[in-house]
C-alpha cells in the first residue's frame, strides 16, 4: 500500500512539474489569472511579465513565485519558483516551470528579466538575473548570479544551462582583512555583452 501511495504522489508531482494546461477565463485579466494560479504557501516574486518574444501573435506570461519558510526568523524568500506560460489556444496556455532559485548565502532577490540569445539556434534564452545580500564574519556585500533557461520550444521544463551561467557569477564584497573584490555582471547590459564576446549573436 505504502508503494502504491509513493507511486500516485510521484505521478502527481511529476504532472504538475512538467507541464500542465490552464485556462484563462474570458475578460480575466493577467493579474487576475496568475493570482488564481499562485501556489499556496507563495507569493509573487517579481511583477508579472508578458512578452512575445516567442510568438508575435499571442503573448507569453512568466511569473515568479517566492517560498519563504516561516520557522526561519530572517525574511526573504528561500526558494523562487519559475512558471512560463505558453499560449498554446484561445485563452489556453501550457504551464512551463523552471527553477527554482535558491538561497546562496543569502536570499535571492530578482533584479531584471531579460531576453538573449546564449545557444546555437536563433531563439533567444529567458535570462533571470539575482541579487544575494552577504553578511558574514569575513565579509559583506552581495553575490550576483544569473540564471540562462533555454527559450521553450516543445519542453515541459525549462532547461538550465548550468556551465554557462556560472560564468557570471561574480561578488561584489569586502573583506574584513580589508580586501575588496568587484563583480562584472551586475546588469541585463553587462550579462549581453559577454554572451556576445562569447559568439551569441
Amino acid at each position: 500500500m505504502r508503494h502504491i501511495l509513493i507511486f500516485i504522489a510521484t505521478i502527481f508531482i511529476a504532472s504538475f512539474t512538467f507541464g500542465q494546461t490552464v485556462n484563462r477565463q474570458d475578460n480575466e485579466t493577467v493579474e487576475t489569472f496568475i493570482k488564481r494560479l499562485i501556489p499556496d504557501t507563495t507569493e509573487l516574486a517579481h511583477q508579472i511579465i508578458e512578452t512575445n518574444t516567442w510568438d508575435t501573435t499571442a503573448k507569453t506570461i512568466i511569473t515568479f513565485y517566492g517560498y519563504d519558510n516561516k520557522s526561519d526568523i530572517n525574511t526573504g524568500f528561500n526558494k523562487i519558483f519559475g512558471h512560463l506560460y505558453l499560449p498554446i489556444g484561445q485563452n489556453t496556455y501550457r504551464d512551463i516551470s523552471f527553477g527554482p532559485i535558491e538561497e546562496d548565502g543569502g536570499y535571492p532577490k530578482i533584479i531584471s528579466v531579460f531576453f538573449a540569445n546564449a545557444d546555437k539556434d536563433k531563439s533567444k534564452e529567458l535570462i533571470v538575473l539575482c541579487k544575494y545580500d552577504q553578511r558574514h564574519y569575513d565579509y559583506s556585500g552581495e553575490f550576483y548570479e544569473t540564471f540562462i533557461f533555454d527559450n521553450p520550444q516543445q519542453q515541459k521544463q525549462l532547461t538550465y544551462f548550468e556551465k554557462l551561467s556560472e560564468k557570471f557569477w561574480g561578488c561584489e564584497c569586502g573583506w574584513r582583512n580589508g580586501k575588496t573584490e568587484t563583480a562584472k555582471y551586475k546588469t541585463a547590459k553587462d550579462v549581453k555583452t559577454k554572451l556576445k564576446q562569447l559568439g551569441f549573436n
